[in-house]
C-alpha cells in the first residue's frame, strides 16, 4: 500500500472522518463474518430437519445482517467520498492559487489547454486515490 505524506497533509481537519470510515469498514467486516456464521447455523438447522421457528429465527438474523452490512457500508462509502471531495477541493484551491501567482506571463510560452487538462486530471485522480485508500486499508485489516 502506498502512503503519500503530501496527500496526508491535505487531510488536516478531516482525519476524524477518515478514522470513522475505517471503523465503519471494520464493523462491516465483522457484520459480514457474523452473517456467514448465522448462515451456517441456518443451514445446519435445515439439514437436521428442524421446525419452522428454528429455521425462521436464523433466517431473519441473516436478513438483518445483510441489511446492516449494506447500511454500514453505504455510510462508509459516503464518508470516504465526501472526505475525498474535500481533499480534492483543497488541492484544486492550492493549484489555482499557484497558477494565479505564476500569472499570465508564465503561460505565454505554454499551451494553456494542456496545462489545465493536467491540473484537472491530476486532481480527479487524487480523489480516486484518497477514496480507495480507506477501502484498501480496511481490506488489509
Amino acid at each position: 500500500m502506498h502512503f503519500d505524506r503530501r496527500l496526508w497533509q491535505l487531510t488536516r481537519g478531516m482525519r476524524g472522518w477518515i478514522a470513522l470510515a475505517i471503523f465503519l469498514g471494520l464493523v462491516a467486516s465483522v457484520v459480514g463474518i457474523a452473517r456467514f456464521a448465522i448462515l451456517g447455523l441456518l443451514l445446519s438447522h435445515v439439514f437436521n430437519g428442524a421446525g419452522f421457528w428454528a429455521i425462521a429465527v436464523p433466517a431473519l438474523g441473516v436478513v438483518a445482517a445483510v441489511v446492516l452490512r449494506g447500511v454500514v457500508d453505504h455510510h462508509r462509502a459516503m464518508i470516504s467520498h465526501r472526505t475525498a471531495t474535500r481533499v480534492q477541493e483543497e488541492l484544486r484551491g492550492r493549484l489555482y492559487d499557484k497558477i494565479a501567482a505564476l500569472g499570465p506571463a508564465w503561460f505565454a510560452g505554454e499551451r494553456t489547454g494542456g496545462v489545465m487538462l493536467s491540473v484537472v486530471d491530476g486532481s480527479n485522480s487524487s480523489k480516486l486515490f484518497s477514496a480507495s485508500t480507506c477501502r484498501s486499508f480496511r481490506s488489509r485489516c
